[in-house]
């Protein structure tokens, strides 16, 4: 319980980062339940986070979440999924030329 706590409160305290990593990619954040859960959405695009738990889940894909333990983590996932798109439309749009 000590661990969840130290890693809540650790990962708080970056909030800021966060909100600004946020706004540079077009992201909305929105953090509840006195900072247990993080929701970061773009479009349709929806990453929920519970830094105490590590839990990381992308777009209500419960039985694939996975463990973040901090906020980079957690960010560098997000991006990485989330650009996974955006590249795979791109090489489509090249080949139909």
């Amino acid at each position: 319980m000590e661990r969840h706590t130290r890693r809540l409160h650790s990962n708080l305290r970056y909030q800021a980062e966060v909100s600004e990593w946020c706004g540079a990619r077009g992201f909305a954040l929105r953090i509840t339940n006195e900072g247990h859960h993080w929701q970061l959405t773009k479009d349709k695009f929806v990453a929920e986070w519970w830094p105490s738990s590590a839990k990381l889940v992308i777009n209500k894909r419960w039985s694939e979440g996975c463990h973040c333990h901090d906020f980079r983590q957690a960010l560098e996932l997000i991006d990485r999924v989330c650009a996974k798109p955006q590249r795979l439309n791109a090489a489509a749009s090249l080949d139909s030329r």
